[in-house]
């Protein structure tokens, strides 16, 4: 978090007053400065005396320090007025677009500006890239053998696969994209898909436009976020469902709210080129970094053992859990209960293997451990609004 001049962390280089200064009456002299938005710091001022800051208009940082050194500076936002003790090298700039800010000393002043040997760069809080329109978004299901015979054009386009597994080329090159793993097409990309026999895939198709809106990002075609296969991350994986269940809603500020979700998403890849050369901290000193771990080996665990009779007891006992435990693992960071994960999961798996064509709707309710052939249509209606064998219909319709 950015400091203050009202924290207590400014107070070696002066403190914070309420009243403005009566120049005549305390025979002191001011002039007013106009501040501009600048990255750069090259120089800074010194004064033998108290100097006092008094914002006229806009928002200003104070950059200060004890030597002229840009390692020994630090940066506070200027919270009400200001003096300054004697002998601190500072420099005001603006945060807003524009701002002024009246300088008060004593008329027996001696300053000195001081040239930095190394630049300080100040750190706007500014966007980096900013995704300008989303053309199209589709939740592909294909069946196996599916194959697009491929296209190019001026767009990004992002693909998630949600179940199954997919085949792509880019440019000729293949890559293969297991479940919640995802790849990014850049603009000009000759792009091809296919789904082998004997597999299904769901996905997520995105095409958007992209900008870079400051110099340090670059968005051509030697982009890091192209020509690879990210693998699972959770934090992108919870975006990207956000992304799909809330682009199913009509309601007001959809549009933006997409935006912002695929924004951030690609905030995170971009971030992860970073992230993956971290060392990670301690389990013992995060509890959400203990959380995640855990949940990925239940979740894991889960998958794994769809086809099998799966209890939420049988899951406590697997990882040393208690029922209430497990329960808020899920509402935390599933926002759900484990029965209703489990439950959508042999769900989502159901319609894979529908379109598989390798089993019959009583086999695969068997198969996933439903009570019934009953029991597993009325839950499969109740969550896709048909019916198991109304599903097959329509997906071998479309082959």
């Amino acid at each position: 978090m950015q400091y203050k001049t009202s924290m207590k962390e400014f107070s070696p280089f002066g403190f914070v007053y309420e009243q403005p200064i009566h120049q005549q009456k305390q025979q002191m002299i001011s002039r007013v400065n106009r501040l501009t938005p600048n990255h750069t710091i090259n120089q800074l001022l010194h004064f033998d005396c108290e100097v006092y800051l008094e914002m006229q208009e806009g928002i200003a940082a104070l950059v200060i320090g004890f030597t002229p050194d840009s390692e020994d500076l630090k940066v506070f936002s200027i919270h009400r007025k200001v003096c300054l003790n004697p002998g601190v090298y500072f420099s005001i700039i603006s945060v807003s677009s524009s701002a002024s800010c009246k300088l008060i000393t004593s008329s027996g002043f001696t300053m000195q500006t001081v040239e930095l040997e190394q630049p300080y760069l100040f750190n706007r809080i500014l966007p980096n890239i900013q995704i300008q329109e989303i053309l199209g978004y589709y939740y592909n299901v294909r069946n196996a053998g599916y194959e697009f015979k491929g296209e190019k054009h001026e767009y990004y386009e992002l693909t998630f696969v949600d179940r199954g597994c997919l085949e792509t080329t880019i440019e000729g090159k293949e890559y293969h994209l297991k479940e919640k793993e995802m790849i990014l097409y850049g603009p000009g990309q000759f792009h091809t898909q296919k789904i082998h026999q004997g597999q299904s895939c769901s996905y997520v198709t995105i095409v958007f436009s992209m900008l870079n809106v400051s110099p340090e990002t670059f968005l051509g075609r030697d982009l890091p976020l192209l020509n690879r296969v990210f693998p699972y991350d959770k934090k992108i994986y919870t975006l990207m469902k956000d992304f799909v269940q809330e682009s199913s809603y009509q309601i007001p500020y959809l549009n933006s709210l997409m935006i912002c979700l695929l924004q951030e998403i690609m905030i995170r890849l971009l971030q992860s080129e970073f992230i993956a050369h971290k060392e990670e901290r301690p389990v013992s000193i995060s509890r959400q970094h203990y959380q995640n771990e855990l949940l990925e080996d239940v979740l894991s665990y889960i998958d794994s053992s769809l086809c099998e009779p799966l209890t939420i007891a049988e899951i406590c006992q697997k990882f040393s859990l208690s029922r209430s435990s497990l329960q808020l693992l899920f509402k935390e960071n599933m926002n759900q209960t484990p029965k209703k994960y489990i439950s959508d999961l042999k769900l989502e798996k159901s319609c894979q293997l529908i379109r598989e064509k390798q089993y019959t709707i009583s086999e695969i309710a068997l198969m996933l451990g439903f009570n019934s052939i009953h029991y597993f249509s009325r839950a499969f209606t109740q969550k896709y609004n048909m019916s198991p064998s109304e599903y097959a219909k329509q997906m071998f319709s479309q082959t």
